[in-house]
């Protein structure tokens, strides 16, 4: 009995010491592993030097590098590349935003511009927007782009603008571009192509008719009539009025 008492404690004693070797080897490769960071985070060596921009074609890089913010003479360990790519992001101009480290003392900014698709007129100014209804900033010079009225910029009206650059992308696909789309009417929206007619649509516009349009186009240029609107505002038919 008091010998597998003995073996037991003897037992005990030998985890015991496992269990202290154990815990000093995690203690030491801590205390290794918080020098080496510290090391790290202090050399000169890996201190940010430069910063690269890529992508930029409007915007200046000077612009992007205030947005991003990043601390000079800091280590590129100590960036937070998610941040400062949220912080670039924040800015209209910018639709996407990456951060990259490039060793030993480089950071690379790479970023894509959102571009000019349409404009929406308030007054007498007009603004930029995007392929996705983004407002990118006010028009500094304009350019041949569609315009989009009855809008402003106001937030509330964004499903709206949305649905007037969806409306002006599949005319352009279809071959028939338009020249503005007024969105102004709750009931319905008014198209107005570059080389014809009005087009009335609906919220729920029936886009699939727009293949039939050249033809009605042509149709009518073939018997010297002139087309005055077309009316896709109703289900499996275009109405068609004439001057």
């Amino acid at each position: 009995m008091r010998l597998a008492k003995r073996k037991v404690l003897i037992s005990h004693r030998r985890k015991d010491r496992r269990g202290i070797k154990y815990l000093t080897l995690l203690i030491l490769l801590t205390s290794v592993g918080v020098v080496i960071a510290w090391f790290v985070l202090t050399i000169p060596y890996f201190c940010i030097t430069r910063v690269e921009v890529k992508g930029e074609e409007r915007l200046s890089k000077e612009v992007i590098l205030k947005w991003a913010a990043i601390p000079r003479q800091s280590s590129i360990f100590r960036v937070n590349l998610k941040d400062v790519s949220e912080r670039i992001i924040l800015a209209s101009k910018i639709k996407k935003a990456e951060v990259r480290r490039v060793f030993p003392s480089t950071l690379l900014i790479l970023i894509q511009e959102r571009s000019p698709f349409a404009y929406l007129r308030k007054g007498s100014r007009f603004w930029e927007i995007d392929e996705e209804g983004v407002v990118i900033g006010e028009a500094v010079e304009k350019q041949h782009l569609p315009l989009i009225t009855g809008a402003g910029v106001s937030p509330d009206k964004a499903q709206r603008i949305e649905m007037g650059v969806k409306i002006l992308a599949n005319f352009q696909k279809s071959g028939l571009p338009l020249s503005r789309i007024d969105i102004i009417n709750e009931n319905y929206l008014v198209g107005y192509l570059e080389k014809g007619p009005r087009v009335y649509l609906r919220e729920n516009h029936h886009l699939g008719y727009l293949s039939y349009l050249p033809l009605i186009l042509q149709d009518a240029k073939r018997v010297d009539r002139r087309v005055k609107y077309l009316d896709l505002r109703f289900n499996q038919q275009v109405v068609v009025g004439y001057e």
